[in-house]
């Protein structure tokens, strides 16, 4: 019954109707973004790497973000112009809304960042899907190979070389000349047998000769050991950049903020490049994923027909298996063989009783027997479903998970170079106006703020005051000193020097210089 059938292995994770592939929403969108020229000229949007036009649209598509960082930093460089020209204070609610905003976009950029390390992780699981499917399909066409080698290497080197030798035993002479002549005829027939077998296994082997993908499955692993972990360590450093920004608005450190307005340059460079670059990727894959096959098909050796690569890709049943042909003439070859050597054994034995023939009969007989066994495991091998399976395992893995994974990190590598974009300008807004707090005196006392005068705060009788003390200090000591006056030393021990050896201070109502006076 055919309910019965086992289904085969690996090929029963699909259902019966879902054994083709479906060109995914996704790479549907991106394949139908227009490509153009450097002249602005629409282009084909097939895939084809080769092509300089097509590769040429994709630099121009990986342009635009290019195009975005230039204006963004021509934007930073006028803002950090306007920042120069301004020395107006600030008030403190104001700077503490710059830090409350630092702040909310700086946990903004570090969602993106994550969901561009979630992006980096479905496209590397999506790429190992494909590097694992590609070396289920190399295996396959290996199997192939080295199977119909082995049959052409027993067909010829061990069933042809014992066959020529039966014949020289059978040119003697007879007594019984028509049992010879039919002898003479099934061994000829066998050799012909033979013939026609090795041809056909090597018709089967001759397309695959040039198909080997073991090349791109190594560069494609050396490609992703070093791509993975290269990508989760930039987008760490990110992080690690967004943490400095928020500790230095917590502890008000002037000189994280400052570091971080230089990193901060090169990460918006960095977000805005690495956009430019996921956006054409994502669109060269688009361009794949809407029809692989046809790609497969024109990247395929000359040598490989285009209805064998269609076969194995679509694994229709209206289509037929283009090795069938040849190994039906090879197993029937084999069987007309194995026939035309049971007439050998039976007669050749009779004819020539002391030729010692038993052993190379043996020999053929097992021989054939082995080719035998070797067609029926290339009738298993060329089965289009266990390939079909590995293709939809590539296709689904590049075109589904792994394309939805760059698709994420172009969202977030995006998303990142704006709000980094926005940090850089908002940090050069605020770092300006943090103040550090400026010394105190012991025995003095210091302005608040270089901009506020403190003869204007005064009250009319502390001015006047003023005036009398300084009137009293020019009487007494002729000139205004910032020490201490000679009338004020009562100590019994005069000291040598100025000010009577005692170090200067600044007088009470003296303003002290503060570093954001030069400012």
């Amino acid at each position: 019954m055919q309910g019965s059938t086992p289904p085969i292995s690996g090929y029963s994770g699909y259902p019966e109707d879902d054994d083709q592939y479906k060109v995914p929403l996704i790479a549907k969108l991106l394949h139908a973004l227009p490509h153009y020229n450097i002249t602005f000229h629409r282009i084909n949007n097939t895939f084809r790497p080769s092509n300089d036009v097509y590769l040429e649209s994709l630099g121009i598509l990986g342009s635009i973000p290019a195009a975005l960082l230039i204006v963004s930093l021509f934007g930073l460089l006028l803002y950090l112009l306007t920042r120069c020209c301004d020395r107006k204070p600030r008030p403190a609610h104001s700077i503490t809304s710059l830090k409350v905003t630092l702040s909310i976009v700086t946990v903004l950029c570090c969602a993106a960042i994550g969901l561009g390390l979630y992006g980096n992780d479905d496209l590397h699981n999506g790429l190992l899907e494909v590097l694992q499917a590609g070396r289920k399909v190399d295996t396959a066409v290996s199997s192939v190979r080295n199977q119909t080698f082995i049959l052409e290497n027993t067909l010829t080197m061990k069933i042809q070389q014992q066959l020529n030798e039966l014949e020289d035993i059978f040119d003697g002479k007879t007594n019984n000349h028509t049992a010879l002549l039919q002898l003479q005829s099934a061994l000829a027939a066998t050799k012909g047998n033979v013939t026609v077998a090795k041809n056909a296994a090597n018709d089967i082997r001759r397309p695959l000769v040039g198909l080997t993908i073991t090349d791109f499955l190594s560069k494609g692993d050396q490609w992703e050991l070093i791509r993975w972990p290269g990508t989760v360590a930039i987008l760490a450093l990110l992080l690690v950049l967004c943490a400095v920004l928020l500790v230095g608005v917590a502890r008000h450190s002037r000189c994280a903020l400052i570091l971080f307005s230089v990193c901060g340059l090169l990460a918006v460079t960095g977000s805005w490049l690495m956009s430019g670059l996921y956006l054409s990727t994502s669109v060269a894959v688009g361009d794949l994923c809407n029809d692989p096959a046809d790609f497969l098909v024109h990247q395929a050796p000359n040598e490989l027909p285009s209805d064998i690569l269609l076969y194995y890709t679509q694994c229709d049943v209206s289509r037929s298996n283009p090795f069938t042909q040849r190994l039906r003439e090879s197993h029937n070859a084999i069987n007309n063989a194995r026939n035309s050597m049971t007439t050998v054994s039976k007669i050749s034995p009779v004819l020539f009783k002391n030729a010692g023939l038993g052993p190379k009969l043996g020999s053929v007989n097992a021989d054939i027997k082995l080719c035998e066994r070797i067609l029926t495991q290339l009738t298993a091998l060329v089965d289009c479903k266990a390939v079909h399976y590995s293709y939809l395992s590539a296709t689904r893995g590049l075109c589904e998970g792994g394309l939805l994974g760059l698709v994420l990190m172009l969202i977030a590598s995006f998303m990142a170079a704006i709000l980094l974009t926005v940090m850089v300008w908002v940090d050069s807004h605020t770092w300006i106006y943090i103040r550090k707090s400026p010394p105190v005196i012991s025995g003095s006392h210091t302005l608040a703020h270089p901009a506020r005068n403190p003869k204007h705060e005064m009250t009319p009788q502390q001015q006047a005051h003023l005036h009398h003390h300084h009137q009293a200090m020019m009487r007494q000591g002729g000139t205004h000193t910032l020490g201490r006056l000679p009338s004020h030393n009562n100590s019994p021990t005069h000291m040598h020097g100025p000010n009577n050896g005692k170090y200067a201070t600044l007088s009470k109502h003296c303003k002290t210089l503060d570093a954001n006076d030069f400012y």
